[in-house]
């Protein structure tokens, strides 16, 4: 008897031992990641103050201005080199691209880039610095007009607040140098006239073509300008390098639409 109860008893440490086990290992595990995460923010702190400082520092002899593109996979800052002049001008450093969050959880010295940029926009003005911004992707968009027609993170800043309509660029170039014809009568209501323009886009020849035309004019007046509005729309495609696509561009917008006033 005895020795049955010495066994049950010894299987049932066992049990319990088994049971017990794994759930210290799931503590020691959690206390293990914990100091982990805790060392790694400290440690990420230190070099955030360490960053900052010098950029408080550099601030009082340099002004340097950085672009953050959105992580993991945003678009690089396609006119770098007309930023850089344009900054150059104001006595301001192009310090480059960098990637990563306001707190510098992706990228090294990115608190740097943060602070610095964000001294040069206090001594400058922040309405002053977009400004510059948006100076530079226009002159790149005269120089490559192409671009218009590829999705980008940054062709945003070119919009007002309350206007973020993809096809604000490529209504603004197109109106550029266009010239209403003579008895077009004017709608009440902005953006009432549009046409919705299909494009297609050639992988091989990189080139763009008109494929079809949607009316939405409603002034049955305008309707006789149809013909002229689809003839101007082509010509626009067909000018400023639009049928030369560059091969490096990808998601290429193959539609849009043109309002009239």
């Amino acid at each position: 008897m005895k020795f049955y109860l010495f066994t049950f008893l010894f299987f049932i440490q066992l049990f319990v031992f088994g049971q017990n086990n794994p759930q210290e290992d799931s503590l020691k595990r959690e206390r293990e990641h914990r100091e982990m995460y805790e060392n790694r923010r400290k440690k990420h702190h230190e070099n955030c103050t360490r960053d900052s400082l010098k950029a408080v520092t550099d601030s009082k002899i340099q002004n340097k201005y950085y672009i953050n593109l959105v992580a993991p996979n945003g678009d690089n800052f396609l006119p770098a080199e007309e930023l850089k002049q344009i900054l150059n001008k104001h006595h301001i450093i192009w310090g480059g691209e960098w990637m990563g969050s306001d707190f510098g959880g992706y990228a090294p010295y990115s608190c740097y880039y943060v602070y610095m940029t964000r001294l040069t926009e206090e001594k400058f003005g922040k309405e002053f610095m977009d400004g510059l911004v948006k100076e530079s992707l226009l002159k790149y968009i005269d120089k490559n007009p192409s671009v218009i027609f590829k999705y980008n993170d940054h062709f945003d800043l070119l919009y007002d607040n309350d206007d973020l309509s993809d096809d604000k660029i490529i209504n603004e170039y197109f109106l550029k140098d266009f010239t209403y014809p003579k008895g077009y009568e004017v709608s009440k209501e902005k953006n009432q006239y549009f046409t919705e323009v299909k494009l297609h886009f050639n992988k091989d020849t990189h080139k763009l073509s008109v494929i079809n035309f949607k009316h939405h004019i409603d002034n049955n007046h305008n309707k006789q300008f149809i013909p002229y509005f689809e003839k101007k729309i082509r010509n626009f495609v067909k000018s400023r390098n639009f049928v030369n696509i560059d091969h490096t561009i990808y998601e290429v917008k193959t539609y849009f639409k043109i309002y009239y006033k």
